[in-house]
């Protein structure tokens, strides 16, 4: 059902761009279950006036396709990025599922060497409670849960109950360290996210990597306001917290 939604707004990727020594990491924008690129559509503007070059890549039937192929997929886009750009590494912002499928790529697909910054918008690094949610339904003979799990993947695809607390993907991914050194992570959440809870699930560990770096910050402590779930990526203040987040990332690193 996800899959076949339709969305409004438009993004191309300009693949003669190139990025210069101010801004030398092509920005690469991931969106999340049932979704789209055109959600950024804002968000490139922004960028791109400010001299970023951005890309954004639709991946998995509008994000509800299992999740380790759509890893793959986006992992063979930026290869692409970095082909056409020139970059050594990208900077990418991933939403929700976006997230995971990024950290995914520096963790499990030996990206770590390619990304310079990773920020996510509420992204369920350690899963949803939605089986919590789905609890109540459950029987004895177990048959209601398996008519929730159904119903799940019929509205969201596999990769909807691949991000449920618990399965069996979420376990691979903690079976390592959370982060990887030599990359930067800033892990933005929202304080309302009725889709991702406990919010708190879209933060990461402490700064455990020699060359890692971790913040994990409340969009509504950097002024914005009552910001749901699938908002995050076209809310404008979020999308001014992320401009900031990412110059404050190339800052840093020229320090």
């Amino acid at each position: 059902v996800g899959a076949r939604q339709s969305f409004a707004g438009y993004v191309d990727d300009l693949w003669w761009a190139r990025p210069d020594a101010w801004r030398p990491y092509p920005v690469v924008l991931i969106h999340g279950t049932i979704s789209s690129k055109t959600v950024w559509q804002d968000l490139v503007t922004l960028l791109r006036d400010d001299g970023f070059v951005v890309f954004a890549p639709d991946y998995g039937h509008h994000g509800t396709a299992e999740f380790r192929q759509s890893a793959r997929d986006v992992a063979a886009y930026i290869d692409q990025v970095l082909a056409a750009t020139g970059a050594a590494k990208v900077d990418i912002v991933g939403h929700s599922q976006g997230g995971l499928l990024a950290r995914y790529l520096v963790n499990e697909l030996d990206f770590a060497d390619r990304v310079h910054h990773l920020v996510t918008l509420s992204a369920p690094h350690h899963g949803t409670t939605t089986n919590a949610q789905l609890a109540s339904l459950i029987t004895a003979n177990g048959l209601a849960a398996k008519v929730a799990e159904q119903t799940v993947v019929r509205l969201m695809g596999v990769a909807g109950m691949q991000q449920v607390v618990g399965s069996p993907l979420l376990r691979d991914i903690a079976s390592s360290p959370e982060i990887r050194p030599g990359v930067r992570y800033t892990c933005l959440v929202t304080k309302v996210d009725t889709t991702v809870v406990p919010p708190e699930s879209g933060f990461l560990g402490p700064d455990t990597g020699e060359d890692a770096t971790v913040t994990n910050e409340y969009v509504q402590d950097l002024g914005a306001g009552r910001v749901l779930h699938n908002d995050m990526p076209s809310d404008a203040d979020v999308q001014r917290i992320v401009h900031e987040k990412l110059v404050e990332g190339l800052e840093q690193g020229r320090e």
